[in-house]
């Protein structure tokens, strides 16, 4: 079996995995401080304004501290995100977006996405690399006048 060709993309998931960044925590304090603000016996107008308002800064928050754009690459033999070398495992291919997990060669572990828009026409080497198994080692072959039979 061939190994899969060298590639390299770049991006941060697009726009939809950038909108789950940013609207999942925002959902989640929306609800909290909706459930807090009924509990304290708010209004229904003064409980969906707060919601709002807390929601809407959540957003902007974390849109302002959404992943970095990285490199990923596969050299024909090794994977690296922006330099760092290590192991990659899919954790999740809805067809149009790669979720992925470095486990980094030094230690820790980075998460990353990257869609299919980011990556254009490095898409199909960029699944088939992520899908290919790792090359194994060739194992070493004495000459025959180094053969000890």
């Amino acid at each position: 079996m061939r190994a899969a060709p060298a590639v390299a993309v770049r991006g941060r998931g697009g726009w939809l995995w950038s909108a789950l960044h940013a609207g999942l925590p925002a959902l989640a304090a929306a609800a909290f401080v909706a459930w807090a603000a009924a509990l304290t016996g708010n209004s229904e107008a003064t409980t969906a304004a707060l919601a709002a308002a807390a929601g809407l800064v959540l957003a902007g928050w974390a849109w302002r501290r959404l992943p970095p754009v990285v490199e990923l690459q596969w050299t024909g033999q090794h994977w690296a995100v922006d330099g760092a070398p290590g192991r990659l495992q899919l954790m999740v291919d809805p067809g149009f977006l790669l979720v992925l997990r470095l486990h980094l060669d030094g230690g820790g572990e980075r998460w990353l996405a990257i869609s299919a828009t980011e990556a254009g026409p490095a898409w199909p080497a960029l699944r088939a690399a992520v899908y290919s198994r790792p090359p194994r080692a060739t194992p070493r072959v004495l000459s025959p006048e180094r053969n000890t039979d």
